[in-house]
């Protein structure tokens, strides 16, 4: 698994991180040139290569964890921890919105891929300019086809989904 999910990601190395964000609890990063791509009908300026994260991962710089996918179920500064009304699924409301904002802010230049590294089970480690690591770490047992923990995929017209789930590694060519 190791040695085909490196394979598979080294395209990204000395690829510009260009965006990043979530869908309720899916973290989404976009690295590479943008293209002009139709989805639903509309033209959108989108990078070329995206990984999508369901399971564990942080963004390291030295000793320090940034912003962490437990971020997503905490409250942001302000908000009463103790409210039993928060909604974490709400955009700006949790604590993963606002690091991510200040990470964001935070950076003087774009970020790129220095290298990519997997392990046995599924984790994924992208080493960004600046001293900044992604980890990404697969946290449950479960191996059947419904247990996604990220994928990779590109866009344009050799377009992939490699995508590591529980029960291995699957590759959907579009």
């Amino acid at each position: 698994m190791k040695k085909r999910i490196k394979s598979q990601l080294e395209i990204l190395v000395g690829s510009k991180l260009s965006n990043i964000g979530r869908a309720s609890n899916l973290f989404w990063l976009e690295f590479g040139e943008a293209l002009s791509v139709i989805r639903r009908g509309k033209t959108q300026e989108l990078a070329e290569y995206a990984l999508n994260i369901q399971c564990s991962w942080r963004i390291t710089k030295d000793n320090k964890i940034l912003v962490a996918s437990r971020d997503f179920y905490s409250p942001r500064t302000g908000l009463d921890d103790g409210n039993e009304h928060f909604e974490w699924d709400v955009q700006g409301n949790n604590r993963f919105d606002e690091r991510i904002e200040y990470f964001i802010r935070s950076l003087k230049e774009p970020l790129t891929v220095e290298s990519i590294d997997s392990d046995e089970f599924g984790g994924l480690k992208v080493i960004l300019s600046n001293g900044f690591t992604l980890n990404v770490f697969p946290d449950i047992s479960e191996d059947d086809e419904y247990s996604k923990f990220w994928r990779f995929f590109t866009r344009g017209k050799d377009s992939f989904h490699f995508v590591v789930a529980g029960n291995g590694i699957e590759k959907d060519f579009n």
